[in-house]
């Protein structure tokens, strides 16, 4: 009988020291508790890692390993690794963790922020210390958007897009913060531009070459062909037309013909290859087909984003992918015939490849949503100008005399009249509180309109109004900001 009561006795002392867990603690865990009472951190945590090696379901030893490497060794990214272990075992001590996680990611963000104040051109070291500081919380707290949000401010700061475009993205990644991300697209624009600005350095003489070749055309007067290419290698009369002669430049393979004043005939015996370097073209195109892939991205989220849908155009523009983007603002206006934005941006693409009929068609839809949709004025101006002097040019070359190009030019009127009367009265509301002239509120490039104006009323013999517009233009070049 006193066999058995000891057996049950023993029992009960086994199923209770299970239930509770370690209660008397190894001699590491035992060990590192001294250490760190003793302020030795390094040993605590060496003993407090053995005691997880031996015994990995001890949250309390993955707690004080986690707030030791933190706290006392600056090991955030050891930190948090600690604690996640600890979370994964036990709720007990996620008060505890949260608090020192805010406190220490806190504390480095405050610091960060400090640096990037003092950091300027001259001072690039404070974006460098901020970096680190923004580093240290991203290791604390690995799943806050803000951190990699200060973080790319710190790398923008400093000039390393690369980094920032990376950070950007994390914000985007955790967040889906679409601010976040079209600054990203943003970044790949200006890279694109960058490039794109340095392969037009590099080759300035072969894009000028080529511009001139592509320009000179049937139409062309002998003055520009002169100024463009200059002096023909060779001119030779025409033997069944004396009123002809072909002028030969070797190098481009060109021949031109010439009648009186003009180009009447164009021949190209074979490609010429231009020496060009193409490197930073190429690098430019991979910079503007990524940020058509961030557009695109915000664009599948928020597709009534008006901003992004305007970016979007812009990338696929520089990206060479203007029939690319057309399908897709196509099935966008099939998908909402109700967006003026859609219509809008498809007028522009149609546009870009000279379908002006199309580019038309899709402003007129735009207006029809919106009346007061006063952006479009503009583009309905500049796309029925440029039709009328494509209409203009077409009808040179063939000696068509008819002038149905004014047609364009009387449709063109209305809406110039429009975008200078927009242009105006929000000048005058900006100045009346200056006391100012309402000119002082435009920019010089304003001009423009103006002066287009002037050389359509020109055009369509209305020399009086034509005076008065480009009056108006020359005043606005004088006075505007």
């Amino acid at each position: 009988m006193k066999n058995n009561f000891t057996y049950f006795v023993f029992t009960l002392l086994l199923a209770g020291f299970i239930i509770q867990g370690f209660q008397c603690g190894s001699p590491e865990f035992t060990g590192a508790k001294v250490q760190e009472q003793q302020k030795n951190y390094v040993e605590a945590a060496k003993l407090y890692e053995k005691e997880v090696q031996k015994n990995p379901s001890n949250h309390e030893a993955w707690f004080h390993l986690g707030r030791i490497r933190g706290e006392e060794l600056n090991d955030y990214d050891g930190m948090a690794a600690a604690f996640r272990e600890a979370e994964k075992l036990s709720p007990n001590y996620s008060t505890e963790i949260k608090a020192y996680r805010y406190k220490a990611w806190a504390q480095h963000i405050n610091d960060g922020v400090s640096f990037v104040k003092r950091g300027s051109a001259d001072s690039l070291q404070f974006f460098d210390r901020a970096i680190e500081e923004y580093k240290k919380s991203a290791g604390i707290w690995p799943d806050t958007s803000l951190t990699y949000f200060y973080l790319a401010q710190a790398y923008q700061g400093k000039g390393d897009i690369e980094n920032a475009i990376v950070s950007q993205k994390k914000v985007w990644e955790l967040d889906h913060d679409v601010d976040a991300y079209k600054r990203v697209g943003r970044y790949y624009i200006q890279q694109g531009l960058a490039k794109k600005e340095q392969f037009q350095s590099e080759n300035k003489e072969g894009l000028r070459i080529q511009k001139n070749l592509i320009e000179i055309d049937k139409g062309s007067y002998k003055s520009d062909v002169m100024r463009m290419l200059g002096a023909p290698d060779s001119q030779k009369k025409n033997k069944e037309n004396s009123k002809r002669e072909d002028w030969k430049y070797n190098q481009y393979a060109l021949t031109l013909t010439m009648e009186g004043e003009k180009v009447v005939g164009k021949k190209i015996e074979k490609k010429i290859e231009l020496k060009m370097d193409s490197t930073k073209y190429y690098e430019a195109i991979v910079q503007f087909n990524s940020a058509v892939d961030v557009f695109e991205a915000i664009k599948k989220v928020n597709p009534k984003d008006n901003e992004n849908l305007n970016l979007l155009l812009q990338a696929y523009y520089e990206a060479n992918r203007i029939q690319e983007a057309t399908s897709a603002f196509k099935l966008a206006v099939d998908n909402d015939p109700g967006s003026k934005m859609n219509h809008y941006i498809l007028g522009l693409l149609y546009r870009m490849v000279n379908d002006y009929d199309g580019a038309i068609r899709e402003f007129n839809e735009a207006i029809k949503i919106d009346p007061n949709f006063s952006d479009i004025f503009y583009d309905i101006f500049v796309t029925q100008y440029n039709w009328g002097v494509k209409i203009k040019k077409e009808e040179q070359e063939k000696g068509d005399e008819s002038k149905s190009y004014k047609k364009k030019f009387e449709e063109a009127l209305p809406w110039g009249i429009k975008v200078t009367e927009v242009k105006m009265k929000k000048a005058q509301e900006a100045a009346s509180k200056a006391g100012k002239d309402w000119r002082t509120q435009l920019q010089p490039e304003d001009a423009q309109v103006w002066n287009t104006l002037g050389t359509i009323y020109a055009l369509l013999g209305q020399s009086e109004n034509a005076m008065k517009a480009l009056d108006e233009a020359d005043k606005i070049r004088k006075t505007a900001k």
